[in-house]
């Protein structure tokens, strides 16, 4: 598995100019579905084990695999993730890479400006590294990939909502999971396995949606906090273990994450194998209670008072848009993927790094200029749309049509839309120190 150096990771994007006030990662570009997108089912666990697909998956074809390995490269997958076999991406496309070098001291800035972006900076450093896998089962990334659930609830960041034709999902899980499925080995008593689970101090790191919470009591082992803390970032949601993973595969990665995968971020904790039996009967066989759904909040009002330009853009857009959505010609690089196009979405062309680039709007899929202010048919902003179908999606409702932003990343505050839609409602005015009025 590659590491990204500091070479690698200094990127030529003119960071100075549109990442100093970096928030928390890469925000994608927004991109309404197609009709050969993969179906996006609402988020949630299964309910029950009987969900689990009882049939064995066969080794994938070569073809497929290897169709797979290049679509990770031109869906560039490896902005974030790295894995065996694939080269890193050039430095102006290393996101996660970026910030780990900021973060680290390592990037060349003057000391008060590497100062500046290490306080904002707070998601896409942590990130599962891939590899191919032995765990996991193909449907599921198949299905995870058209429903790009909150896997890990401690992570900022999640998996970018996609809009992938399906052969091509298809042919990235058979590349990411080539192996023929082995039978699963017997398992324990599912009683005697949240007992278990509850004596490890198991709920340190992890919760089970729809599973009584597991309390968090105290680890059996000793560990580094830095070694802690990467463990409870990544720490996926276990209602997701009975789809996501394969049943023989369970047990080893229970005796032994490390032996699975060698940079696995959960440690090894002792176990004999009449408990390894049990916590897998607990993980795959324990009912799961559905959830109550989380409301979706409506357009909030918007604010009386006078805004800005300039509030608007510290609040908002210098925030959290522009480290994504900005004119490569002004900030060096490729202006970012909500400008430029990536992760299987079109070029947008939206720079949302200055108030003529807001007032520019972005491309549609018919290739013309539209405004990103103008309302739609229900009356509501473009951008505002954007910005309340994100918290939709956190919800598990996605809204058709719309892609939410900032892309996988937390919503925006509904007191930030509020004051966003009160600027374009009193007119979208310009900076103060506007020398003439940008295009429309």
């Amino acid at each position: 598995m590659r590491h990204r150096s500091g070479a690698l990771a200094i990127a030529a994007l003119g960071i100075a100019a549109w990442m100093a006030a970096c928030d928390s990662g890469a925000p994608r570009d927004a991109a309404g579905p197609t009709a050969a997108t993969v179906a996006m089912p609402a988020e949630g666990p299964s309910p029950s084990s009987t969900e689990v697909a009882p049939v064995l998956e066969a080794a994938a074809e070569p073809a497929a695999v290897a169709r797979g390995a290049a679509l990770f490269v031109q869906h560039e997958c490896n902005r974030c993730h790295t894995i065996e076999g694939i080269a890193p991406p050039t430095a102006e496309f290393d996101c996660a890479g970026c910030h780990v070098e900021i973060l680290a001291g390592r990037y060349p800035a003057a000391p008060a400006e590497l100062a500046a972006w290490q306080s904002r900076i707070h998601s896409l450093v942590e990130v599962p590294r891939l590899s191919a896998s032995t765990r996991l089962r193909r449907a599921w990334i198949v299905q995870f990939l058209g429903d790009t659930h909150d896997l890990r609830p401690n992570l900022d960041a999640s998996m970018p909502r996609f809009a992938l034709p399906a052969a091509d999902v298809t042919a990235l899980a058979a590349w990411l999971a080539p192996a023929a499925e082995q039978p699963a080995p017997a398992v324990g008593d599912a009683t005697r396995g949240r007992k278990v689970m509850e004596s490890k101090a198991c709920g340190v790191c992890h919760r089970m949606q729809g599973a009584p919470a597991l309390p968090a009591g105290t680890l059996t082992i000793t560990l580094e906090p830095a070694a802690l803390a990467r463990a409870q970032q990544l720490a996926p949601d276990l209602a997701h273990v009975r789809t996501r993973m394969r049943p023989a595969a369970l047990q080893a990665w229970l005796r032994d994450p490390s032996a699975v995968e060698a940079d696995a971020a959960m440690p090894k904790i002792p176990l004999d194998e009449a408990e390894i039996r049990d916590v897998a009967a607990y993980l795959l066989q324990t009912p799961l209670q559905p959830t109550a759904p989380t409301p979706i909040p409506a357009r909030p009002a918007r604010l009386e008072r006078a805004v800005s330009y300039e509030e608007v853009d510290a609040r908002i857009f210098h925030r959290i848009c522009r480290h994504c959505h900005s004119n490569p010609e002004i900030v060096i690089g490729d202006g970012g993927p909500g400008y430029s196009g990536g992760f299987g979405f079109p070029r947008r062309a939206l720079d949302l790094n200055s108030h003529a680039g807001v007032l520019s709007g972005s491309v549609g899929d018919d290739g013309q200029r539209r405004s990103i202010l103008a309302p739609l048919p229900d009356g509501t902003p473009r951008i505002i749309a954007h910005l309340l179908a994100r918290h939709a999606e956190v919800a598990g409702a996605p809204v058709p049509g719309i892609r939410g932003m900032p892309l996988a990343l937390p919503p925006l505050p509904l007191d930030d839309i509020a004051l966003l839609d009160a600027w374009i409602a009193q007119g979208r005015r310009p900076p103060a120190d506007a020398t003439e009025e940008p295009p429309p």
